[in-house]
């Protein structure tokens, strides 16, 4: 009987190590290309991907917005790092742009105080940026790519992030590219990556509302998603009315054909877009360098900021012409200087308008400062 027992026991035991050994991922993605009926270039793209608790595997890459832009391109999205390897990189993201073809340097003009920027090998060249900001599993991250030219021979792209449990936008990184007036084009593509699981753990993840930006300020949004992968295992299943689930590795190696999924979203612009909204402003003169130093804050559950114009009137209609203007276009400026002549503070009240542009191209209501001689 006990002879018998473990026989039995040593059967089980060799099933679970063939099983645990038969474990394979696909040779290539899985990923999603999203189909656009109108190819237009773009200023900004931008989906939405969710990694739930049970497909949130150790080494895997979800890759959120792989894009174009100019003669180069790159890819944003969540990467989890950590599991049982006690790695310092445990939920984070990736921002990474490939060099382009005239070999000049790629710029980061812009990093988050928690966000890591290097140069990257190994898949062509590059400059890579990650922040381990700690995303929560089950939650919706939305991923926008942005681009904007200010004149001259780089072009600028901002990576941002809409947590759509907290309600919050962030700003991770901007990268200065080496082409002029360098505009987002093409598809977007997605893809669910296993970049070193040696045990080829089952991995899975969510994606969807995918939308582009156009260079005239027109929104498109995917009418189809294809889902394809090399030989393994994975499978792709249609989500919500324009959302793909990719699942990647597990035990039964199989192949199949491209899936399309065709998308069934009735919005005309995505649904989270709140215009930017100015928090407060503020301003003070000196006199003796005639200079007037504005500031200001934003709320952060509105589209980030993406352009700033100031401007300095005498009446409180803030009607005419403008003593003094400054503007710019950066998303993380908040401190202004306007040039002017001698001001006649101690006899007249003058007024800060400020109106600030976001990266959706949508105008904040304006806000005035009251600048005046403060009395003890």
């Amino acid at each position: 009987m006990r002879t018998t027992f473990f026989i039995a026991l040593k059967v089980l035991f060799c099933l679970i190590c063939v099983s645990a050994k038969s474990q394979v991922c696909t040779k290539w993605g899985p990923y999603i290309r999203s189909v656009f009926s109108n190819k237009v270039d773009a200023d900004l793209m931008m989906a939405d991907v969710m990694i739930p608790q049970e497909g949130n595997t150790v080494f895997t890459y979800t890759c959120a917005v792989q894009f174009s832009i100019g003669k180069s391109g790159g890819y944003c999205g969540l990467q989890n790092t950590n599991g049982d390897t006690g790695m310092q990189h445990p939920l984070n993201n990736i921002f990474s742009i490939w060099d382009f073809p005239n070999k000049m340097q790629i710029h980061a003009t812009y990093k988050d105080p928690l966000t890591f920027v290097s140069g990257f090998g190994g898949e062509g060249t590059g400059l890579h940026s990650h922040c381990d900001f700690g995303w929560v599993p089950g939650r919706w991250y939305t991923n926008v790519v942005r681009r904007w030219y200010t004149g001259g021979d780089k072009t600028m792209v901002g990576y941002f992030i809409y947590d759509h449990t907290q309600q919050r936008w962030h700003h991770y990184v901007t990268f200065e590219v080496p082409e002029a007036d360098a505009k987002l084009h093409g598809n977007i593509a997605s893809f669910l990556e296993n970049f070193a699981d040696e045990k080829k753990r089952i991995r899975t993840s969510y994606y969807k509302s995918y939308w582009q930006l156009s260079i005239d300020n027109k929104w498109m949004k995917a009418d189809t998603l294809l889902a394809d992968a090399g030989e393994g295992v994975w499978d792709a299943k249609a989500y919500a009315n324009d959302g793909v689930q990719l699942i990647a590795c597990g035990p039964v190696p199989i192949k199949k054909g491209k899936v399309f999924f065709m998308m069934n979203n009735k919005e005309n612009t995505p649904a989270i877009i709140k215009p930017a909204e100015i928090y407060d402003v503020g301003a003070y003169y000196d006199k003796a360098e005639k200079i007037i130093y504005a500031n200001w804050s934003l709320k952060n559950n509105a589209a980030p900021q993406l352009s700033y114009t100031a401007a300095l009137y005498n009446n409180p209609a803030c009607t005419g012409n403008a003593i003094a203007v400054t503007q710019g276009t950066d998303p993380d400026i908040r401190t202004a200087i306007l040039q002017t002549n001698k001001l006649d503070t101690e006899k007249r009240t003058y007024y800060l308008l400020l109106t600030v542009k976001d990266i959706f191209n949508h105008s904040s209501a304006p806000k005035t400062f009251a600048l005046e001689d403060l009395k003890p």
